[in-house]
């Protein structure tokens, strides 16, 4: 082999090298737009999958949440209920025990002060009948002193003769 036989035998197989890669490049551009055409329909089932899985989550979360909601309001209601039958329950005893405080503050503090003023009455009862009583003897005076002055008047004006 002549080094012209070489240099053909070369120029072929740069040539058939360059259409083989060629050939590969549009291969693999082949390969690759029909692998990114897959991978983005995949991609897009997935995300279709995703959101259906999503809304249906959403919708199960959100009737739990809605059933969550519910039993707290229930609840709630319990216990507002357990708490006004409470509250109610300590008003009644707090009335009570105020009911009771004052009575026993009437029984310590008023009622001697209305036995001292029945006291105070009935003793002005007695002045008051002794003064009525002296009023009385002085009226009862009067009038005989009146009646003996009538007397002496009556006395005093008739003739001498009589």
């Amino acid at each position: 082999m002549n080094e012209e036989d070489k240099k053909v035998i070369e120029e072929l197989l740069t040539k058939q090298t360059e259409n083989l890669n060629r050939a590969m490049d549009g291969r693999f551009k082949e390969q690759s737009d029909a692998f990114t055409e897959q991978i983005d329909a995949r991609f897009q089932e997935q995300e279709e999958r995703l959101g259906v899985r999503f809304q249906e989550q959403e919708e199960r979360l959100g009737v739990r949440f809605q059933e969550q909601e519910e039993r707290l309001g229930v609840r709630f209601q319990e216990q507002e209920e357990r708490l006004g039958v409470r509250f109610q329950e300590q008003e009644e005893r707090l009335e009570k025990r105020m009911i009771h405080v004052f009575n026993e503050g009437f029984e310590q503090i008023v009622l001697p002060h209305i036995a001292k003023i029945e006291e105070d009455i009935e003793d002005l009862q007695s002045r008051t009948g002794r003064i009525e009583r002296t009023l009385n003897a002085v009226v009862d005076r009067q009038d005989r002193q009146g009646e003996e002055i009538k007397d002496i008047k009556k006395f005093i004006q008739m003739p001498e003769g009589a």
